[in-house]
Formats: C-alpha cells, sequence, structure tokens
C-alpha cells in the first residue's frame, strides 16, 4: 500500500469519529428533561425539614410513680440481743439437751454438769458450819459465865474480855461458814444451765464428757424478733438523718421485698480511721425470716411524694427563674412552667406537682436550644 493510500484510509477514520460524536452531542437531553412520547417528569428531591428530630433515646414519657428522697445505708444484720452463756463452775458435761439452730424459752434447761464433786464439797462446808455454830454456842456459854463471874467479883475483867474476844470469833467464823456454804449450794444449782433469754441457740461449743473450766464458753442465744444493722454514712450525710427516721431496706436473698425499719440511735463520733459515722437500724422480724450476718441495703426516707407525675431530671430547664419542660405534642414543641414537687430522688427522676400530666412525651436532652412552638418530630417518623 503506498504512502497516500494510508493517508486516505486515516483521514476517512477521522471524519467517521467526528460525525458519531456530533450524532451523540445532537441527541443528548437533561435528566429532568420530558421524555419523548409525552412522558412525566422526574420527581425533585423532597424538601429539608425545618425544625428538629429527636431520636427515641432524646426523649422520655412522664409516667405516674411513687418517689423518695434518700440516703443510702448499707451494712450487716445482726440480732438485737443475744448473749454468751458461760460455764458459772468448773466441772464435766454430763447432759446437753438442746442444738444449733433450736428455739429456746427463757428458764429451759440447755446443759447438767456433773455434782458429785461440787455436792461433796457442799458437805464439807456444811460440816464446817455445824462445827462454827457449835463453837460459838460453846463460846456463848463462857461469855455470859464471864460476866456473871465478873460482877460477883470472882474474876477479873481481863477474863471477861478473853471471853467476849472468843465469843466475837466464834461468831464471825460462823458467818464465814455459812457464806461458804451459800455459795457451794450455788455451785451444786450452777450445774444446771438455763437459757437466760428466749430465742434460737446461735453456737454450741461443747459436748457431753467434756471439762469445762468456770467461764468456759457452752451456747450462744440470738433473739431474732428485733434485728439490727450498723450502718457506715458518710460524715456528709448525717446532718439529713435523725433517730425515729423511716428506713426501707432490701436483704439480699429476698428479691424486691422491702422490709420496714427505722433508725434507733447514731454514732456521736466517727469510726476510727475513716470518715463515716455508724447508724444503728432496727428492724421487726416476726416471721424470723431474717438471720445474723445477711447483708441489706436501702434507703433513710427524707421525703416522698407518693403518686406524682415523674420525668427525668434532665427534662426540667431553668428559664427566666421559672422551672419548665418541654412537651412534644403533635408535630410542635409545647413550653410548660411546671412546679417541682420532689426532686434529687434516688433514681433520678422529678416530681411534677402541675404543668405535665402522665403519658405526655417530654424532650430529655439538656443543652439544646428549644423555643415553644418549633415544629419537632421523632426521627424515622
Amino acid at each position: 500500500m503506498t504512502r497516500f493510500a494510508k493517508i486516505g484510509i486515516s483521514v476517512a477514520v477521522l471524519l467517521m469519529l467526528g460525525a458519531g460524536g456530533a450524532y451523540l452531542l445532537k441527541n443528548r437531553q437533561p435528566a429532568n428533561a420530558v421524555a419523548e412520547g409525552g412522558g412525566r417528569s422526574a420527581s425533585p428531591a423532597p424538601a429539608r425539614f425545618a425544625g428538629l428530630e429527636f431520636a427515641p433515646a432524646d426523649l422520655a414519657t412522664a409516667r405516674i410513680a411513687s418517689l423518695r428522697q434518700a440516703v443510702r445505708l448499707s451494712g450487716t444484720l445482726q440480732p438485737l440481743n443475744q448473749t454468751l452463756v458461760r460455764a458459772e463452775v468448773a466441772a464435766v458435761i454430763q447432759e446437753i439437751t438442746v442444738r444449733r439452730g433450736e428455739r429456746v424459752q427463757k428458764g429451759q434447761l440447755l446443759a447438767r454438769l456433773e455434782t458429785a464433786d461440787l455436792s461433796a464439797r457442799l458437805r464439807e462446808k456444811q460440816s464446817n458450819l455445824d462445827s462454827a455454830r457449835s463453837a460459838l454456842n460453846l463460846a456463848e456459854i463462857n461469855r455470859q459465865k464471864a460476866q456473871t463471874l465478873t460482877q460477883r467479883g470472882v474474876k477479873s475483867q481481863t477474863a471477861l474480855d478473853e471471853a467476849e474476844n472468843a465469843w466475837r470469833t466464834a461468831r464471825a467464823n460462823v458467818a464465814a461458814m455459812e457464806q461458804q456454804v451459800t455459795m457451794a449450794r450455788k455451785a451444786v444449782g450452777d450445774a444446771a444451765v438455763y437459757a437466760p433469754l428466749d430465742g434460737l441457740v446461735a453456737e454450741r461449743f461443747v459436748n457431753p464428757g467434756e471439762r469445762v473450766a468456770v467461764d468456759a464458753k457452752l451456747f450462744t442465744i440470738a433473739d431474732l424478733d428485733t434485728m439490727e444493722v450498723e450502718a457506715l454514712v458518710p460524715a456528709r450525710d448525717v446532718p439529713q438523718l435523725k433517730a425515729g427516721q423511716k428506713v426501707v431496706l432490701h436483704v439480699e436473698g429476698f428479691g424486691s421485698r422491702e422490709f420496714d425499719a427505722r433508725i434507733a440511735r447514731i454514732n456521736p463520733t466517727a469510726q476510727a480511721g475513716t470518715r463515716s459515722i455508724p447508724v444503728f437500724i432496727l428492724l421487726r422480724n416476726p416471721d424470723l425470716v431474717l438471720r445474723g450476718g445477711m447483708f441489706g441495703t436501702g434507703e433513710a426516707v427524707l421525703a416522698e411524694a407518693p403518686g406524682a407525675v415523674a420525668v427525668p431530671a434532665d427534662a426540667v430547664r431553668q428559664e427566666d427563674g421559672a422551672s419548665v419542660v418541654y412537651v412534644l405534642a403533635g408535630d410542635r414543641l409545647q413550653r410548660r412552667v411546671v412546679t417541682v414537687a420532689l426532686d434529687g430522688t434516688t433514681d433520678g427522676r422529678v416530681a411534677i406537682g402541675s404543668g405535665v400530666q402522665d403519658g405526655e412525651t417530654v424532650i430529655a436532652t439538656p443543652g439544646l436550644r428549644l423555643n415553644d412552638g418549633l415544629p419537632a418530630r421523632i426521627s424515622g417518623r
């Protein structure tokens, strides 16, 4: 192929490409142009919403609830009345009549100790007492004789004084022996151990056949009718508390059950090494379901608002010296001036006295600039 032939072919190809591009440009139309044959135009983009959109998390529903303002407390339950029964005498345990967990009545026999040695000692002391009384009788006779003979001038005053002194010594010996007999008789009686109060046997430290010393531990008796909680309260909260104040307790293992209690007393000083002050709480336990060692948490009630309309604290704003809540009513915001019946509650809600009704939707997001009548809607609706 000659050089001129190649040039001609190239020119022809360029002319064809140019003609095709011109055709495409001629038939091109904008996206929103009317289609041939009377077709509809494409839909325009929706207009942007001019108000505020709120996510569901930004909103809250006002609900009727019972709110309380309280100081939180916690501590371990212990029986208010419990006692440690100790041995009054040294002896061998002969019999034990109770076991741990059994209920006992005041005066009920708990244990009996062997009394052979104690009885022998009692008989010895009684014998000594009898001898001392005989000696006293003889000293009394001698004293009377000395008095008579001295009056007649047969004996001197010195002899009378000696007789008087012997009589006084014999009388003192009798008194001492009587005291020893009383103690020995008490020891025999103390060999029988009785319950000092109504309650449950919490601990048993001995078994039959063991020898115990004086003051040895035998039993612990606990009265569960009234329980006590020692709660450590930060010093900053104590000024809000007082004796007789109501406390609502929850005890581990009882789910949502509430136990009514009262503050019995407040310690005058903080516990050593802390800035917490012990507060003692009493609660009745008539069905004996509570036990020593259980852990309880609760609230000392400072104020209550039963059956109030409750909203989150973040829903209440301060504007121009008034408490204000914004309510989503339809597609608009409504500014409501409200009265606060109770704030600072344990669950973070506020009791509204007036201005908001049960079931209304309130804006619970702080920091947003809101106005009365502003268009608003929930995102995604």
